[in-house]
Parts: structure tokens; sequence; C-alpha cells
């Protein structure tokens, strides 16, 4: 009894100073010496803008595959394009929800809480509340209620399954968000210099015209509710605050070929590297016959500038004549169906379909996120409203060359052609003598078309505006009974980790299905 006494006693001795020993300088032991617990705000910031930009994930699933053929800016025969075809896929569906939470919106709320104590830090902490807005104003267009006040901050607060907000409560958060950043640039603080990977360069001046010019679009929003004042005020104030004033404030996010090329390019491109989607073998991102048709019927002379068919032996870099242009009708596939496949198009030749042109698709190309085009379209539909004592003539014409200019951006092969330009956007401003209607619908019109490759923001103001009218495709086994969707449905996974706040936003604003609209749409 005593010799187990006794080899306790030596073990429990052992224990204590291996506890000991374990416990001693255990922070320093467990650091590792090669990491910062605190990154560098500039570091943070191109990082977030990175994210912010996005990934081939996310572009390909939901700016494409969803956005753009929802709207039907392009069309394929591929299953995959399942917003073309107005079916259900989660992988696609929930992509943007998986990969901006946990990667732009985290960095950056990180960033935003780092910096929030350190006057000297006010710009980078205000640019990265505008990015914050950007990325959250995406998701809340695509899915209605979803994290706010709670996003981001899991590492923050060990908050992992933040509750939805209500878009109401979202929307009036932008408009704090982006005067409180606009309030905070400041010429005299550090400024991040190349960390801004956009075309700003870090001129705290340009952010502020950013904040502004976002506030309108957030004000514009809001066009549609029975009570419009709120949005009216926001616009109103953005004005007040600045918008942008140029064609050189076009808000958009450099990339680099070999390193981060620009996420659409990846999935349309054709250069070593990208998924090659429009190359010989893999002809599936094709123009919709609307698009081609409403821009042939404009002589657009965008048409030729983003347009292209493929050559003789299917490959990339074919005629980019106007009048050859040839969209590919939305809603079929490529199967000998007599109702859906290609053969019932009257063209079962994929080779005879225009598909966007190689220049402006390129890995070096600019992701672009707001343009002095939509900021004077939008300004042109506040005048037509009444919600500013404006004529909406002028802007609408400086809209449309903008939107005509924004191209020459891409490649120095596109040349802009002002007086060509703004002979096409003086005919297209005829519509503005008639009704509001026909103001409402010339604007967005053009609207539509400025904002091609920003798929995220064409749905939404399409929805909004109900401009360009579409008509609707009735593919078999589609899930909205041949409508095109108000909405993406929830990530499934967040029903895994976080069902009691997905099914509280059910609750409130309605089934989780692609014809439940959000707030802003009722």
């Amino acid at each position: 009894m005593v010799k187990i006494l006794y080899k306790r006693g030596i073990l429990a001795v052992l224990a204590l100073f291996l506890l000991s020993g374990c416990t001693k300088n255990f922070e320093q032991i467990n650091t590792d010496p090669t990491s910062s617990p605190v990154l560098p705000p500039g570091i943070m910031l191109t990082r977030g803008m990175i994210y912010t930009s996005g990934g081939e994930f996310e572009a390909w699933r939901t700016n494409l595959i969803y956005c753009g053929a929802m709207i039907q800016h392009i069309s394929s025969l591929s299953l995959t394009y399942a917003g073309d075809k107005y079916l259900y896929n989660d992988g696609y569906s929930g992509a943007a929800f998986n990969s901006f939470y946990p990667n732009g919106i985290k960095i950056l709320e990180t960033m935003i809480n780092q910096t929030k104590d350190d006057p000297s830090q006010a710009n980078y902490n205000a640019m990265a509340r505008i990015l914050k807005v950007i990325l959250l104003q995406r998701l809340t267009d695509l899915y209605g209620d979803v994290p706010y006040s709670g996003a981001g901050r899991g590492f923050i607060d060990l908050n992992f399954t933040p509750a939805y907000d209500p878009q109401e409560t979202i929307y009036t958060g932008f408009a704090n968000e982006l005067q409180a950043a606009a309030s905070l640039l400041d010429a005299a603080k550090a400024n991040p210099g190349s960390a801004d990977i956009s075309g700003y360069g870090g001129a705290p001046a340009q952010w502020k015209k950013l904040a502004y010019s976002l506030l309108l679009r957030v004000g514009l929003r809001l066009s549609k509710k029975s009570d419009p004042s709120k949005g009216r005020d926001w616009v109103q104030k953005a004005i007040a605050g600045g918008v942008f004033t140029r064609n050189q404030d076009i808000f958009y996010i450099q990339h680099a070929g070999g390193d981060y090329d620009n996420p659409n390019s990846h999935v349309i491109g054709t250069y070593p590297g990208a998924r090659g989607e429009t190359s010989k073998d893999n002809l599936n991102i094709k123009y919709s016959r609307f698009f081609i048709n409403l821009l042939k019927s404009k002589a657009d002379p965008r048409l030729q500038m983003i347009a292209e068919l493929p050559k003789p032996d299917s490959t990339p870099g074919g005629s980019d004549v106007p009048a050859l242009q040839k969209g590919l009708p939305s809603g079929y596939d490529n199967s000998s169906d007599p109702v859906y496949g290609i053969g019932s198009t009257g063209d079962a030749d994929l080779a005879h379909y225009s598909q966007p042109r190689q220049s402006i698709v390129q890995p070096n190309s600019p992701n672009v996120f707001i343009t002095y085009s939509e900021v004077q379209l939008m300004l042109a539909e506040a005048a037509a409203r009444g919600w500013i004592a404006a004529d909406p003539l002028g802007y609408f014409i400086d809209g449309v060359k903008s939107g005509i200019w924004q191209w020459s951006l891409y490649s120095p092969t596109i040349v802009y052609d002002d007086a060509a330009a703004t002979a096409y956007a003086t005919a297209q401003s005829a519509a503005l003598a008639g009704s509001l209607n026909n103001k409402l619908e010339a604007i967005n019109v053009q609207y539509y078309i400025t904002t091609f490759l920003n798929e995220y923001e064409a749905y939404a103001n399409w929805r909004r505006s109900g401009y360009p009218v579409l008509t609707p495709v009735n593919y078999k086994n589609n899930e909205t009974n041949g409508q095109i969707p108000r909405r993406l449905r929830y990530a499934r996974n967040d029903y895994d980790v976080n069902r009691a706040n997905v099914e509280a936003a059910n609750a409130v604003q309605g089934p989780d299905v692609f014809m439940t609209r959000m707030w802003w749409d009722k």
C-alpha cells in the first residue's frame, strides 16, 4: 500500500512539473514569430479589395450563371446556366453568400474594428466601410434579409450564428455608413497609395465621390416603395455631398494576369489559365438574342465594341461587323428535344451566334462596380421623377455617352468616338419627350446596357425598374412557372449551421423560393 501511495505521489509531482513546464512562456512558445496578430491596414485594404472584386467561384455562379442569364444579357444551351432556364442549383444560388461572408466581409469588418479608434487611419477605416457596403448591398439585393449588423464579427464577438436583419434596416444602415465614411475621408490623413488597387490610388476625394454615388444608388433603389420619401432624401443628400462628375470617376478594381485575373474574364476569356468557356470545344456562353437585337435595333455603337462571331473553325476572334451579329435565344438546351432543343431555334450551329469579344475579357480587364454613366442615368431618373429640380435631358445624354466611353478602358483596340456617341445619345433622348413611363423606360434600358458584366447591379435594377421589358422563358421543370426569378435562395449550408436565424428570416420575408419578393421589390 505504501509503495502504491509513493508511486502515485511521484506521478503527481511529475504531472505538476510537466504542467508548469507547459504553461511557462506558453504565449511566447505558441505564437508564430513570423506572423503578426494585427496586419498593417494597407495589406488588409488590398486583400479586402481583391475579395470585393471576387473570384471565379461567385463570378461564374452568381454573376454570370444566374444574374446575367436571368435578365438575358447572356444565354447558354448548357444546363449549368441555371439562370437561363430558372432552374435551382444550391451550389450556384448560394455561391455569393458562401464567398462574400467568410472572405470579403470578414476581412473588411476586422479592418474596420482594428482602425476605428485610431484617427490617423481614418481613410483606411472609411474605405473599408465603403467596400463593405458594396458587398452587403450585393448580398441583400440577391437574397433579401441577410446577416448585416453581426456580419463578419464572429472572431470579434464570438457569435458565429448572426441574425438575419430586415432589408429595410440594412438599407438604412447603408445610408448611415456611407455618410459616416464620407465624413471620415481626409486628405491630411494617411493615404494608402498603391495599397488601393482601384483607379483611385488612395485619393480620399475620389473615395468620397464614390461614397455619395453609392448613396445615390441606395436611395433610388427605394423608388417602388409606396412612400419613397426616405429614398428621395438619400438621393438629395448624395447630390449635396458630391457624386461622380466625370468619366474618370468610375470605380473599378484592377487585375493582373498570372496573379489575380479578372473573375469574369477567367470564365469567359480564352487566354492561358482561363476556363476557356468560349473556346472551340466549349461554346457555352453566348449573347442572348434579346440583347443583340436590342443593340442592333438602336444601332448602338457598343455592339461592335463588345461582340464578335467565332471564326470558321469555331475559335474566338471572328467578325465584329454589327449587321452579322446573332444572339442565341434564351431557354434552350443542346438536345434534340423538339420543344426545348437547339434545333427548334432554327439554327443548331453554335458557331453562328455572337459571344463576348475577347478584348473585353482579358486577365487585366477592370472589374467595374459603379460608373459615371450609371450615376448620370440615375440622376436623369431622379429628375424625371421630380426628386430633384432638374431637366433629365443633359444627365441622360452624358450617361449614354459615358456608357460608350467606358469600354475604351478595356483595350486600346476599342476607340471612343465622341461625335458618334453624341449623335447616338441625342437620338435616344427623343423618348424623354414622352410620358413618365417613356422616360423611365428610355433611362433604364440604357442602364441595362451600361451595366453589362456587372450583372449583380443589372439584375437588381431590372427588378426595381421593370425595364427593359423581357419575355420570360418556360423551360421544362423550371422553379418559377415560367417567370423570371425575383431573388436567389439562401445557401443550404447556412440551414445546417444557422437554421434558427434562417427560418426566422423566412417567417418574416416569405418562403425561401425564387419568386418571393424582397422589401424594396414590393
